[in-house]
């Protein structure tokens, strides 16, 4: 966090004025870092509080300042060590001055428009830095909005932030746990401070999961679900809702699930906390009487092509591969963007969704038949290790939009099967419903 005494806010960029027979300082200060160049790959220098530390060697290796302290910065001003003094000045924005770093995947091509619907406006994202999360920053920094990123990996929301810059839009990366209620509250803090004090759109979207037996799921690991899933949620609408009651303004977004809809056998924590949500949302909903300017939005996903799968925790003891249709993330992320614009309570996203909760409610028995279909596909798999995945700390690897599942594959017998018994099962349920109101 930027020392405020230093006069800098998160997100602008600062230069150190240049002046004659004086030490030159040819880049700029982001968040508390000094790079070289726009293209924001390594930074050469931070600040530790008000203390300018710089990492430049001379030719033979040493530090050009001695323990790499330049000075202090008091107030936009540099005071080096022998007393002079530099001003700090802002850098105005200039999106096109912004090159992205090496990114993970291509980026999708930027739509035309002559003035994009969210310019200036302060959203949060928590999970930003894979999957859904990175997808719905891209797509609303094509919409110019002012971005504030949240994850546990710094890194990767250091490339996400390269991203969103490269596409016109001022991003913050702000490191976060969502089970952490300290870091939640500076999250809300450093957001407000990066909008003017307004916050206009909050995300909900950071994610875990744990596959298993129940009873062979360690007790911690059901925890840490309920923490991310559920908690995670609820603090992340604690946080933001002082905001939207003072701004009387506001829209918060929450990913759900199918499974919010359709229990998830061997996936027990993560089926509470989904379905818990729709409990959580439904209640905010129900205290925001006379406040007709604050919404609280759903997203309900099918199963979506991210890295998820890969990265959850799996105590089953083989491999672990989503059961199709599987989405594209840039459609969850559409349709964040269009909650922005035009608030609705629940949004589907996939037709297997929407299908799902119909057979849950009209086929008796359903949640047996999905757990020995989903019994069946893991027995079936290659066997591998147990592992608590990200749950607790943040996956290795390369951090993702997509997950590579979309692979064109034949289906198996086992899906065909399961899918006939699904469809057949609807349509059995929905006959005998008619049959019955005749």
């Amino acid at each position: 966090m930027i020392a405020p005494e230093t006069g800098m806010k998160p997100g602008e960029r600062y230069r150190i004025d240049s002046v004659e027979r004086a030490p030159q300082f040819p880049g700029f200060f982001l968040d508390g870092k000094y790079y070289l160049g726009p293209e924001l790959q390594t930074a050469v220098g931070w600040l530790e509080g008000q203390t300018f530390v710089y990492d430049m060697l001379d030719p033979n290796g040493e530090p050009i300042y001695p323990d790499r302290v330049v000075g202090r910065i008091e107030s936009l001003t540099l005071v080096m060590a022998d007393g002079l003094r530099l001003a700090v000045e802002l850098v105005p924005y200039e999106a096109e001055a912004v090159q992205p770093a090496a990114t993970p995947e291509p980026l999708a091509p930027k739509r035309s428009m002559a003035s994009p619907r969210l310019a200036g406006k302060l959203v949060v994202i928590t999970g930003a830095s894979s999957g859904i999360g990175r997808a719905t920053a891209h797509a609303f920094a094509d919409e110019h909005a002012r971005l504030v990123l949240a994850a546990r990996d710094g890194e990767a929301l250091a490339e996400v932030v390269d991203e969103c810059a490269a596409r016109g839009a001022q991003a913050l990366a702000v490191r976060t746990d969502v089970t952490s209620n300290e870091q939640m509250l500076q999250l809300a803090e450093q957001a407000a401070e990066f909008g003017n004090g307004r916050i206009d759109v909050w995300i909900n979207n950071a994610g875990v999961g744990a596959v298993g037996d129940f009873a062979q799921t360690p007790l911690k690991v059901h925890e840490q679900v309920l923490q991310t899933d559920l908690l995670g949620y609820l603090r992340g609408a604690y946080v933001v809702w002082p905001y939207f009651k003072a701004q009387q303004q506001g829209i918060l977004i929450n990913t759900l699930s199918l499974g919010s809809w359709v229990a998830q056998p061997y996936a027990a924590a993560y089926s509470a906390s989904k379905y818990g949500l729709i409990g959580l949302t439904e209640a905010l909903r129900g205290e925001l009487v006379g406040q007709p300017n604050i919404h609280v939005c759903n997203i309900y996903p099918a199963v979506i092509d991210t890295p998820g799968f890969r990265d959850g925790a799996n105590y089953t003891g083989h491999a672990l591969k989503p059961p199709p249709p599987i989405y594209n993330p840039q459609r969850v992320a559409r349709a964040m963007v269009d909650c922005a614009l035009k608030p609705k309570a629940q949004v589907t996203v996939g037709s297997a969704a929407t299908l799902a909760r119909v057979a849950h409610f009209l086929l008796p028995g359903f949640s047996q038949l999905s757990g020995w279909l989903t019994r069946r596909g893991i027995q079936r798999s290659p066997a591998i290790e147990t592992s608590s995945g990200n749950l607790f700390t943040p996956p290795s690897g390369e951090r993702r939009v997509d997950g590579g599942w979309r692979q064109p594959t034949k289906p198996s017998p086992l899906l065909v099967a399961g899918a006939a018994m699904l469809v057949g099962g609807c349509l059995l349920a929905i006959n005998r419903s008619r049959g019955r109101h005749r």
